[in-house]
């Protein structure tokens, strides 16, 4: 019985070194994340006068909403003068049969740029933005995966030999969010995304390389592994699916978490940060063209609009590309309703609204 009560005290005073352990981890973890938090925010703040404004314009999304691309488009460099824009090198528009190229899509949309003295963030692969995410044209669709990454890296090849002496380029985009497990995609493989960036940094050595991920739902430091920039995606107003409600990210993912994800990325990686994708049109059940307009504002309004201007002013983040274009302008043409249109023409025209 006395060496039972040894073995029992004996436990119990282990136990107790262990909890005791456990908590001087935690507190110095708690420190050390403070102290952390501290050197990254003491960090000098970078603050830009104001927001480089830029936009993300799709051709395929404009033509499926029942617009003219290229008026559309043309608005965007003409009327709203964006000078910054992200444009997509769609593979099953480029490509629609094996080892035939049509590229006279994009070739508009690249020349209109270098006429209106536009810079270009021009997004290759096969994940790139809108719905369903990966596109793929239909030849390649039932090759094994292995045959269809040999494709991708020959679609690669063939749009950047055509635009790397392009006037309107300014960086490459490589992917789209390529470690975010969303849309109808394979799983993830870094070791290609790795291929296709030695690929790209052999055939150009001069542009820069822009890698995304999302704002919300990753940590940033897997993705900065890659390329030579980080873009992040910014939605604060999302639609859940459970709950059948709106969702506003305001006071979850505040301001100055964006800005304390930069400095950590710029710290670890020594890479810079700018939004790729900040939200401009809605988010519901349903596309917004088959929202009713009162189902539209209430997902988003032209004040919130302007509200997410001044959120990513307040992230000082540099740069940020609004995703919704096509959306503004629908609006307009369609419905016979401005004020998105408006709005943007405020930022792009005359600066950034003060906060």
């Amino acid at each position: 019985m006395a060496e039972n009560r040894r073995r029992s005290v004996g436990g119990y005073r282990a136990g107790i070194g262990a909890m005791k352990s456990w908590l001087l981890g935690v507190w110095w973890l708690s420190i050390g994340l403070v102290l952390l938090a501290g050197l990254l925010l003491a960090l000098p703040a970078l603050r830009p006068q104001q927001v480089v404004w830029g936009v993300t314009f799709s051709a395929p999304h404009a033509r499926g909403i029942g617009l003219n691309w290229r008026e559309a488009y043309d608005a965007l460099l003409d009327d709203l003068q964006a000078r910054q824009v992200r444009l997509i090198a769609y593979w099953p528009e480029i490509e629609p049969t094996e080892g035939t190229f049509d590229f006279s899509d994009l070739d508009y949309q690249m020349d209109r740029a270098a006429e209106a003295g536009a810079q270009v963030v021009l997004t290759v692969g096969r994940k790139v933005p809108r719905w369903p995410e990966c596109h793929e044209p239909q030849w390649v669709k039932e090759m094994p995966e292995q045959v269809k990454q040999e494709n991708i890296l020959v679609m690669l090849r063939a749009v950047v030999n055509r635009y790397i002496k392009h006037p309107a380029l300014r960086a490459w985009q490589l992917e789209n969010e390529p470690l975010l497990d969303f849309g109808i995609c394979p799983p993830e493989d870094r070791d290609f995304l790795a291929r296709e960036e030695l690929l790209l940094r052999e055939l150009d050595p001069a542009h820069p390389i822009l890698i995304t991920d999302s704002g919300e739902l990753n940590s940033w430091l897997g993705a900065s592994k890659f390329g030579d920039l980080l873009g992040t995606t910014m939605y604060r107003t999302v639609f859940s699916e459970r709950t059948q409600k709106h969702f506003y990210y305001d006071y979850i993912f505040p301001s100055w978490g964006y800005r304390l994800k930069a400095r950590l990325v710029k710290l670890v990686r020594g890479k810079d940060v700018l939004i790729s994708e900040l939200q401009g049109e809605p988010w519901g059940a349903k596309p917004f063209f088959e929202m009713t307009s009162v189902e539209r504002r209430a997902a988003f309004s032209p004040e919130r609009f302007l509200e997410l201007a001044a959120f990513a002013r307040r992230t000082q983040l540099p740069e940020a590309y609004w995703w919704g274009s096509e959306y503004w302008y629908w609006e307009k043409e369609t419905n016979n309703e401005p004020a998105f249109w408006e709005a943007a023409r405020g930022l792009f025209n005359e600066g950034n609204p003060e906060e």
